[in-house]
């Protein structure tokens, strides 16, 4: 089922993209043929688009469980577990909070039967951080085959891992919190240009018909290239990455 919803949400994806990118070229130029082609090129970038998304979406939904996960591992070292057994113990919780939903739970599953194999579990950690890319994942990471090798403390390094990512995210959501109102007006910033067109092309037939002849062209040529790139700006400068 998931993997049925995850390509309808590439083909709604695919066909969103391709009729943005040819209603633009077509307030921009007037041809048929020319939003044809267009469409496709931004249908296949936006499809490249939406799974760079998804894959952010995804890293950032392995984050939160990721935390909750360390949590559960911590209390399980408290209570005398190892921490082969903590991460099973970790799982339980995880199944509780998110059920089939999780997308860290098939993660940890793969790591105990690693575990299972005698695999050392600063190793079995370590992959799963290169697998995911997740910056808080590798660190752990990193610290874990650290402890285990000096014999540091697993439940206060479990605990402030977890506590790190906590205080990470709620600065992440103050930020966003704070930026929601100026994305809004970047959206409808971006729409303004294409609205003043369609304005045009409705109340005032004929009065960019020279722009769309030949000699025109270039005209909406450089203005669509400069708004494409303001476009783009606007994206990156309300893009936060922390």
């Amino acid at each position: 089922m998931k993997g049925r919803s995850r390509y309808f949400e590439l083909i709604k994806c695919f066909g969103i993209w391709g009729i943005q990118g040819a209603g633009i070229v077509l307030l921009f130029f007037r041809s048929l043929w020319l939003c044809v082609l267009v469409s496709l090129a931004t249908a296949i970038y936006g499809v490249i688009t939406e799974k760079k998304r998804a894959k952010r979406r995804w890293q950032n939904q392995i984050s939160i469980e990721f935390r909750e996960g360390l949590q559960g591992i911590a209390a399980a070292l408290q209570a005398g577990y190892s921490m082969e057994n903590a991460l099973e113990e970790s799982q339980k919780d995880l199944v509780l909070l998110y059920g089939e939903h999780s997308v860290l739970v098939p993660q940890m599953q793969r790591m105990s039967y690693e575990l299972q194999l005698n695999q050392p579990i600063e190793e079995v950690f370590y992959r799963f951080g290169q697998l995911t890319q997740v910056e808080d994942v590798m660190r752990f990471a990193q610290v874990l085959h650290i402890a285990k090798r000096t014999g540091g403390d697993l439940i206060a390094i479990t605990r402030m891992t977890a506590d790190r990512i906590s205080e990470k995210m709620e600065v992440k959501r103050e930020i966003l919190v704070m930026i929601a109102g100026k994305q809004m007006e970047a959206q409808i910033m971006k729409l303004m240009p294409l609205a003043i067109i369609l304005y045009f092309w409705v109340f005032s037939p004929g009065f960019l018909d020279p722009l769309y002849r030949w000699e025109g062209r270039p005209v909406m040529a450089v203005l669509l290239l400069v708004y494409l790139a303001a476009a783009y700006w606007i994206d990156r400068i309300s893009r936060i990455e922390i």
